[in-house]
C-alpha cells in the first residue's frame, strides 16, 4: 500500500513506523487522520474519505518517510537516540536522492537528527521546524501547527492551491 513517489515537494520525516504496524498509506494510523484534518482545516475541505485525502496527499507533491526504517518507539529512551543517530547518515543519502524542496521533522525529539541528514545532502536550508508528534494528546497542537504549515506552504506555491 506504501507509494513512493519519482518526485516529491515536502516531505515529512517522523522517527520510525509505529510497533503497532499502522500504515499511514492505509490510513488506519493516528498520525494519517490527523494529518487528513490538518489538510482539510488549510484547504477549508469537508470531511474528506481517507483513499481521497490519501490520493491528494500523493497529487499534492507530498511524501512521508521515516528517520528509522525499523520501529523504535518500544524502545527505550537511550537506545532510541542511538538508533536516531545511526540513521543520519542513510536519511542524508535518502534526502541527497530525492532532494525535496522542503523537510518537515514530525517530532521535536529527532529535530536534531533531521537537520544533521539534511546538512549532509546539502539541503539544511529546507528542513523546517519540528511538529509535534500528534500522540498522547498532542493532536491539537499538531492539527494547529501543520494547518498553518500548510496555508504557507500553499502561498508560497510549494504546495498547490486546491487540494483535489
Amino acid at each position: 500500500v506504501e507509494y513512493v513517489p519519482r518526485s516529491f515537494n515536502v516531505l515529512f520525516v517522523r522517527g520510525s513506523p509505529p510497533a503497532r504496524r499502522t500504515i499511514f498509506y492505509k490510513g488506519d494510523s493516528g498520525l494519517a487522520r490527523y494529518t487528513k484534518l490538518s489538510f482539510e482545516r488549510a484547504y477549508d475541505l469537508p470531511d474528506l474519505a481517507m483513499p481521497n485525502f490519501l490520493h491528494g496527499f500523493e497529487a499534492a507533491g507530498c511524501y512521508l518517510d521515516d528517520l528509522c526504517l525499523e520501529p523504535v518507539n518500544r524502545m527505550i529512551a537511550s537506545d532510541r537516540r542511538v538508533a536516531w543517530k545511526r540513521a543520519v547518515d542513510p536519511l542524508a543519502r535518502r534526502l541527497e536522492a530525492d532532494s525535496p524542496r522542503i523537510i518537515v521533522p514530525i517530532l521535536r525529539s529527532i529535530e536534531s537528527s533531521v537537520r544533521q541528514a539534511a546538512e549532509r545532502a546539502g539541503l539544511l536550508d529546507r528542513v523546517r521546524g519540528a511538529l509535534s508528534y500528534p500522540g498522547m494528546g498532542n493532536h491539537p497542537r499538531y492539527v494547529a501547527q501543520l494547518s498553518r504549515l500548510l496555508i504557507e506552504l500553499r502561498e508560497a506555491s510549494t504546495l498547490p492551491l486546491h487540494f483535489l
